[in-house]
């Protein structure tokens, strides 16, 4: 009986851990209602943003570094745009209350969609450990690059990833 328990825990670790997001693999598609979004829209998918680069963001309200990354990869995300790059930045709002990520959002306005996942679905799917968590995204929806946490310093090496995408897609 032991025997198949371990079996049986063994395939189901094995499952879980195949779904995760990484490096190389197809981003999995994250269709969810909007929290903020400059369009009108009230869902929004990944899918929808094929043929940019992505970077989706996994944060949360009660999260210090999301503090500080929002405004620096809203403007990142602004400037890039304006030189004409292909650039977007998804944000996932992983609160289990809605109103306390529009409640951030109202100290720390962002320019970019911001997503909402109250029950924790999309960052399960994608194996998030800590926040943020971010991925980079290619225009053909392969992930790049993955990033957790956010200190000094980091927004510069996501910008040169950024940068090192867009010189590898030309």
């Amino acid at each position: 009986m032991t025997l198949l328990v371990l079996i049986v825990v063994n395939l189901i670790f094995t499952c879980v851990n195949a779904i995760a997001a990484d490096v190389g693999d197809i981003a999995l598609d994250v269709s969810l209602p909007v929290l903020i979004s400059s369009e009108q829209t009230q869902q929004v998918s990944l899918n929808q943003y094929r043929g940019q680069i992505v970077y989706l963001d996994f944060w949360a309200s009660w999260c210090p570094p999301c503090l500080v990354s929002m405004p620096i990869m809203n403007e990142l995300r602004n400037r890039l745009q304006s030189q004409g790059i292909a650039f977007e930045v998804v944000a996932v709002n992983v609160d289990s209350d809605p109103e306390d990520g529009m409640d951030f959002l109202e100290e720390k306005p962002v320019d970019f969609v911001v997503l909402s996942d109250p029950q924790g679905k999309t960052p399960a799917a994608y194996k998030i450990k800590g926040m943020p968590t971010s991925y980079l995204i290619n225009p053909a929806g392969v992930i790049e690059f993955s990033h957790e946490g956010f200190r000094p310093g980091d927004g510069e090496k996501i910008e040169e990833e950024i940068l090192k995408l867009l010189e590898n897609s030309q």
